[in-house]
């Protein structure tokens, strides 16, 4: 019982809730390096990712950028946006040409601290980029931790960045993706200034209900199989999702999280895990809400909570914590 009213003393404004009208998927995967063994974490091998298009493509898929996305979150027809970060010489040597064999087109977040490197993609390949139809958009300029800075230094961050991508392609982005997928709640009160829609890296079905936090579905080479794929590009999203604490940065790790989804919570598992792996939770269930207890505390770093349910479909809610 003291569990269940600790649960329920969280005040309400620690809340995030998605909301989703349309049971067609429009799914968002991001990409970092491309054919680059070095680090397998972050890479998809050129086979993955040719075949990864060819399956999207036999299944009918509509590939859109994220501004087609945010303008038209609830379109008539399944769809798949393809999103890289970092901007990495390797996007250019061989994510490009793929992109360019099937006629897909891809959205680009850019850090413009790193432009010119030599890693790193340079204006001029930017700009052909940007000619070709690439959508790109903004990633800090020296993709930082978000949540350990001041409010100062995050604004300073964007406006720097967005002068020098304008001054450099002609444009402003109106779309964000948080370094390392990292957020807090004063960092996002700083992006919807400047953006009209904000990007995580936690998985999950695409929701607009939370513009400034909404999910990606991470791909490299041991996330990149088919089935993946499959399933990455076929979830939908919880009518209503609602999530407390909702802060995405935990200054002070906790145990203790609600999960509401605003209907019969038995067909619903949530799992959570962290770098050390999941992690078990007991789990108290109260009218429609879903308590938990987890077994220890999460260790320092990322907390990834994930929602599923299996009816007619797959539904899929993802978040992320990062914790100091």
């Amino acid at each position: 019982m003291f569990t269940i009213i600790s649960f329920l003393l969280f005040p309400v404004s620690f809340s995030y809730a998605t909301e989703v009208i349309d049971k067609i998927p429009n799914n968002i995967l991001v990409y970092h390096r491309f054919n680059d063994e070095r680090f397998p974490s972050t890479n998809t091998t050129l086979k993955q990712f040719e075949e990864q298009i060819q399956y999207l493509k036999s299944n009918k898929y509509k590939f859109i950028t994220l501004t087609e996305l945010i303008a038209n979150p609830e379109m008539i027809e399944k769809s798949i946006s393809i999103t890289v970060d970092d901007a990495y010489q390797s996007f250019y040597e061989f994510g490009f040409p793929v992109l360019k064999k099937y006629n897909i087109p891809a959205t680009l977040f850019l850090s413009t601290d790193t432009v010119g490197s030599s890693e790193h993609l340079n204006w001029t390949q930017l700009k052909e980029l940007s000619s070709y139809g690439i959508d790109i958009q903004n990633h800090t300029h020296s993709h930082l931790h978000m949540p350990e800075q001041t409010i100062e230094e995050i604004e300073n961050e964007i406006l720097f960045s967005q002068k020098i991508i304008f001054d450099n392609l002609g444009f402003e982005p109106d779309l964000f993706a948080y370094p390392y997928g990292e957020a807090s709640s004063e960092a996002q009160e700083i992006v919807k200034k400047y953006f009209k829609a904000a990007f995580g890296q936690h998985s999950g079905a695409f929701s607009i209900s939370d513009p400034y936090y909404i999910s990606r579905f991470p791909i490299n080479e041991n996330f990149g199989s088919i089935a993946r794929i499959k399933e990455a590009s076929s979830v939908l999203a919880f009518n209503q999702a609602i999530i407390r604490p909702s802060d995405p940065f935990m200054k002070v790790p906790q145990k203790r999280f609600v999960l509401d989804f605003l209907e019969d919570p038995l067909m619903i598992n949530c799992f959570f895990s962290d770098f050390q792996g999941s992690i078990l939770a007991t789990k108290v269930q109260l009218e429609s809400k879903l308590l938990f207890d987890l077994d220890r505390m999460p260790t320092k770093g990322r907390l990834r909570v994930n929602c599923t349910k299996f009816d007619q479909g797959t539904y899929w809610f993802g978040y992320q914590y990062s914790i100091n």
